[in-house]
């Protein structure tokens, strides 16, 4: 959403992230903010011995996968990275993202079409998470209280798959998750063949569900994680020792992908609004549409210490940048905090002082609604101009993001805003600004680089 991949660490990770004139006045302003149980670490230095996996320049044949975004009519995306950080910090003392775990958003996920030793699935893609698993063929659907319920209940899509082409992990190990809404999914981990984009990752350790209390879409048969090794729910023995003791770190899907040779270290994701697909590139530059490549910015990842991981401190977990700020309603505001850029989430989640200025910027004002954990306006409100602040390059959030015609309360009849407050933070760039940029996940430079698409 853990054997250290060595790679990762050195490689593909280039340590110099943070340009020295700016380190020591953004790291005492990041501790400053930090809430309860969070610290950031910006690495210093580069050891080009271990720099040998970098993007190259000039990667132009990129292996496009095609998207299906999925709507979800009965809640938000409860498995997204602000389901995780509030359960977090919740348990560290902090307010947390109490507004997610009660939410009924109506959100939209993604989902690719892949293949699982030549059986086909549709796995949801997480930027936010990294590990891979699908719903075995005889899988238990559970309830909350843990009673065997019909496997119908747990509403996957088609699930056909029996078992590992490769057989168990040795020694054997097994997946188990907890998403932030009490959601579990856990299972056996073993070696199969996955395919993406027609590109197969041999031998991928990979986890086949056998017991899940899911409340899923009827479409998706299970996740595809696309984030760092140290985000992978990998443990010891066949099930029941779930502490961080018996964590085992493994290599996911696209670290694999990378370490097989198959591409470049790097991926693209475009995200449409208002369309059947959107676009994911694996080792390349996806060719969307409406790009204003005048304005591309690129941004350093900084490592952080959310969810309290040892790990987590010193290597790349979630795909983190730090915003100069945020512009709306002809004002701005520049205090520097980190954000998290997540596929897994449909709202931008922001600072609560913030969520309620630029929300009160709409006409009418939005209004918080509890129940929801999220803000809610006139469906024909007119939306404040509201741009998020990177590198210097104002990414403006079209009007048509700025509201969600098709979640509306249906006692008060408004819909809701694509701006949600964040309570004790990180904060988190989801949905409502992707859909608005190519974001550009250059992991062989430890940058994220973004392209605008204020138009398509």
């Amino acid at each position: 959403m853990v054997i250290f991949l060595l790679w990762w660490a050195s490689a593909c990770c280039i340590f110099t992230l943070v340009d020295a004139r700016a380190t020591s006045h953004l790291y005492r302003e990041l501790l400053n903010n930090a809430p309860p149980g969070i610290t950031y670490t910006f690495p210093r230095g580069s050891n080009a011995l271990m720099s040998v996996k970098t993007t190259t320049t000039t990667s132009s044949k990129p292996y496009i996968q095609k998207l299906q975004p999925i709507h979800s009519a009965a809640r938000t995306n409860k498995r997204s990275v602000a389901a995780i950080l509030g359960t977090h910090q919740r348990s560290v003392g902090g307010t947390g993202y109490t507004n997610v775990s009660t939410t009924n958003a109506y959100g939209t996920q993604y989902a690719t079409d892949s293949f699982w030793d030549g059986s086909k699935v549709k796995l949801l893609l997480d930027t936010g998470s990294s590990d891979t698993w699908a719903v075995a063929k005889s899988f238990q659907c559970i309830n909350y209280a843990g009673g065997y319920i019909p496997q119908e209940s747990c509403s996957f899509g088609p699930y056909s798959v029996e078992k590992f082409q490769y057989g168990r992990t040795e020694p054997a190990s097994h997946m188990y998750i907890q998403y932030g809404d009490g959601e579990t999914v856990s299972g056996p981990m073993g070696f199969s063949d996955i395919t993406v984009g027609n590109l197969t990752v041999s031998r991928q350790q990979v986890c086949l569900a056998n017991s899940t209390y899911w409340l899923g879409n009827n479409v998706t048969s299970g996740l595809l994680g696309m984030a760092f090794p140290a985000l992978t729910n990998a443990f010891l023995g066949d099930g029941t020792d779930h502490e961080l003791g018996s964590a085992i770190q493994y290599s996911p899907f696209f670290t694999s992908l990378v370490d097989q040779g198959k591409i470049d270290p790097i991926f693209s994701l475009a995200i449409d609004r208002n369309s059947s697909t959107g676009m994911l590139a694996l080792g390349g530059i996806a060719p969307a549409t409406g790009l204003d490549e005048t304005r591309e910015v690129s941004m350093d990842m900084i490592i952080t210490n959310l969810i309290g991981i040892p790990a987590t401190s010193y290597a790349y977990s979630f795909y983190t940048v730090i915003p100069d700020g945020w512009y709306y309603d002809h004002s701005t505001s520049t205090k520097k905090i980190p954000y998290i850029v997540d596929s897994g989430t449909t709202l931008c989640y922001l600072p609560p002082n913030l969520a309620e200025a630029i929300n009160a910027a709409y006409s009418p004002p939005g209004v918080y609604m509890w129940m929801y954990g999220a803000y809610f306006t006139d469906c024909n409100a007119l939306s404040p101009l509201v741009a998020v602040i990177l590198n210097g390059v104002k990414f403006w959030i079209n009007p048509q993001d700025m509201i969600y015609r098709n979640m509306v309360d249906p006692i008060s009849g408004l819909c809701m805003t694509g701006i949600a407050s964040g309570g004790a933070g990180p904060y988190i760039l989801g949905d409502v600004f992707m859909q608005n940029a190519l974001s550009i996940f250059d992991i062989g430079q430890a940058k994220m680089r973004f392209i605008p698409r204020d138009k398509y």
